[in-house]
């Protein structure tokens, strides 16, 4: 009985088909009502309680009515395609009636079924909503009061007299029912509209977001199976719980291998220890194949329970990509610029060759046409003529060392040495040059006991153009340089911090990523090589080279090496 009433209560939402199913419960439970209802007074008045009730034919007949009338409706509601709400207005008006007949026939106001006169209320105001039940309630209370009314005019039943009933003492007793059953019916129309409207409300958010959390949620499958870049995402045990086709491409690893396993033992070569921006590795297929990896992981927020929360572990989402294919190109890139920057140094030091030549061939063509009387040729003239062949000869020797340096750096040979030392080896070097009086006047902040880890004849090749240019820079104007450097720990890993610090005209802002170009130089007598050099070794020592400036200094030059984590000796 109570899964009948509860069915056919249920607010509905705003659609045909959802008041139609309704209905047809609410069909159903009238007649399993009614039915009940009228059997139990039966089975009560045969056992000998005094009840007032009709005759078993009048109640037959009544019955037989209300079935008729059910199946007729419910065969008539499966035809009907419009006004399905005024038909149930017309059906819950049906059931005040007979809800208002069974009152009449069982005592009028003294009937103990006149509270089921709320019940077409209830459900006109839940299914038709406030409206529909305003007007059960009204005409509830017009039939309510109809029967009162005809209790009150005596149109009574005959077998009332043969039984205890009563009639009201007054029309102010018939009066005060009529008012608060009035006043019942017309605040559960109310409360039922409100309640109905309110959830039907929360039903259609409910559902638009239901619509919404479906598309998005087929939209991220779509996009975790289509895109092309490897996803797996790992729970807070490193169990992998999540797997989409383009890292079963990458990897060559099935789904179904993989979900629900460590993540540490299906990729061992996948290290996530480390949270960079980008790292690669080495990593080989099931079919036996190398590729190269490059892979980035971050942390998922997600809800866990209290006591997983204190666990070092977290939920980890982690980004696979194929990266064998495009360090070939950069590396094709790099060898196609190479080769552009050999053929542009190769008609640069064509053209830097031509006035060194033409000098020697110069001073030449004097001592052969003086070579018959060598003798008395002017010794002045004579070390004027071989100075300028060593000195072009030199320049012409250094541009050609530059451009092998370049186009063919020596592979890295590392060692501890002492960086004091080779700091003293260059200056030395530097005062026997043009620049002599400014690389006497080198100034050094560093510790007595600070050793350097590298290629120590590379590491001198750097030193050597960074004090020139820092020499020459100061050569024209008052001013000093400074080399200066020291140890420091950066990401649990060692670092030598190296700085080149000059008083010159500085290196404009726009400029500081130009100097290290290929031929770039403002310098007459540069081949444009020095710096670029610079930046090749110190990046295949694995570390970086930056310029700055401060108050003190216009020029900073500033490098940074790794250093391994044994200790020096």
């Amino acid at each position: 009985m109570f899964r009948f009433i509860s069915r056919a209560l249920t607010p509905v939402v705003d659609s045909e088909q959802e008041t139609r199913r309704h209905l047809l419960w609410w069909i159903a439970t009238r007649v399993f009502l009614f039915t009940l209802l009228i059997g139990l007074a039966a089975f009560f008045r045969e056992k000998g309680l005094n009840l007032l009730f009709p005759s078993t034919w009048t109640t037959s007949v009544f019955l037989l009515g209300l079935y008729g009338f059910s199946i007729g409706s419910a065969l008539l509601l499966q035809r009907i395609t419009r006004s399905i709400r005024r038909f149930g207005v017309i059906q819950l008006f049906f059931d005040a009636v007979f809800i208002a007949l069974l009152v009449y026939a069982t005592g009028c106001s003294r009937s103990d079924f006149t509270s089921l006169l709320i019940l077409p209320v209830i459900a006109a105001g839940l299914i038709l909503y406030r409206r529909g039940g305003l007007f059960l309630a009204a005409a509830t209370t017009l039939l309510y009061g109809g029967v009162l009314a005809c209790e009150q005019l005596g149109w009574i039943p005959r077998y009332f007299f043969a039984s205890s009933y009563k009639a009201p003492a007054s029309i102010l007793t018939a009066t005060n029912l009529f008012a608060i059953y009035g006043l019942l019916f017309f605040l559960a129309a109310l409360l039922s509209g409100q309640l109905a409207r309110r959830l039907r409300v929360t039903e259609e958010k409910l559902q638009r977001t239901a619509l919404e959390y479906d598309r998005l949620s087929i939209l991220y499958k779509q996009i975790f199976e289509d895109i092309s870049t490897g996803i797996i995402t790992t729970d807070h045990s490193d169990f992998i719980t999540s797997y989409n086709q383009a890292a079963e491409r990458i990897t060559g690893y099935f789904r179904e291998k993989v979900l629900g396993q460590p993540f540490s033992r299906c990729f061992p070569d996948i290290l996530l220890h480390k949270h960079q921006s980008r790292n690669v590795c080495d990593f080989q297929k099931t079919d036996g194949t190398s590729i190269r990896i490059g892979y980035s992981f971050s942390f998922l927020n997600m809800p866990e329970p209290e006591e997983m929360k204190e666990q070092s572990t977290r939920w980890k989402v982690i980004t696979l990509q194929d990266i064998s294919q495009i360090e070939r190109m950069e590396q094709q890139v790099r060898e196609a610029e190479k080769m552009a920057a050999i053929g542009e140094l190769s008609a640069s030091i064509a053209h830097d060759f031509r006035n060194p030549l033409a000098a020697i061939s110069g001073s030449a063509q004097i001592l052969s046409m003086e070579q018959n009387d060598i003798g008395g040729l002017d010794p002045a003239t004579l070390k004027t003529l071989l100075g300028i062949i060593h000195r072009e000869s030199g320049r012409m020797a250094k541009t050609i060392t530059d451009f092998l340096q370049f186009a063919r750096p020596a592979s890295i040979q590392p060692e501890w040495f002492d960086f004091n030392r080779l700091i003293d080896e260059v200056t030395a070097r530097l005062q026997a040059g043009s620049n002599a009086m400014v690389a006497a006047a080198i100034v050094k902040e560093i510790d007595e006991r600070l050793d350097c880890w590298g290629d120590r004849q590379q590491m001198q090749t750097v030193m050597t153009h960074l004090l020139d240019n820092a020499c020459h820079a100061v050569a024209a104007r008052p001013g000093s340089v400074v080399v200066a450097a020291s140890e420091h720990a950066v990401a649990d890993q060692g670092e030598l911090c190296i700085e080149i610090r000059d008083q010159g005209p500085g290196i404009p802002m726009e400029l500081r990523e130009k100097v290290f170009a290929p031929f770039f130089s403002s310098r007459t007598d540069g081949t444009g090589l020095g710096l670029a050099i610079v930046r090749q070794i110190v990046e295949n020592h694995g570390g970086k080279i930056e310029i700055d400036d401060s108050t003190s200094y216009t020029c900073i030059i500033r490098l940074h090496l790794p250093v391994p984590q044994t200790t020096t000796p």
